[in-house]
């Protein structure tokens, strides 16, 4: 018994390659997402336990702080130029050490990634 192997043709070979290429990426998306939500735990977590043991927060003044905080990145999604108002209060006034966000067409990017990206560009 011969087996019949069919030819793909190199349309819907790129098609297939395509499809995989969606997939992948979705995937990949998924993993990073998870990342994130699990290191935004962490911290979170970590800033939590150390206002109860280092500062007497108690459970009613962490829920407002935390609900403060909430409210304030949900409006961060609505100013364009959210990240740049925090950085002067943070970094300008308080003259703490981050590095600067700044908004590019709806999108928040570090100082880092803008200088690598005006860095690719000349």
């Amino acid at each position: 018994m011969k087996a019949r192997i069919p030819k793909i043709s190199g349309n819907d070979r790129k098609r297939m390659l395509s499809e995989v290429e969606i997939e992948v990426k979705k995937a990949w998306e998924k993993v990073e997402e998870e990342k994130t939500i699990d290191i935004t735990r962490r911290v979170l977590k970590t800033i939590i336990y150390n206002l109860n043991t280092e500062y007497g927060y108690g459970i009613k003044r962490i829920s407002r702080l935390f609900n403060s905080f909430t409210k304030m990145l949900e409006e961060s999604s609505k100013d364009e130029v959210y990240w740049e108002h925090i950085d002067r209060v943070v970094v300008d006034k308080l003259g703490l050490p981050f590095e600067r966000d700044y908004t590019n067409n709806g999108q928040v990017i570090s100082e880092s990634r803008l200088k690598l990206k005006e860095d690719k560009n000349g």
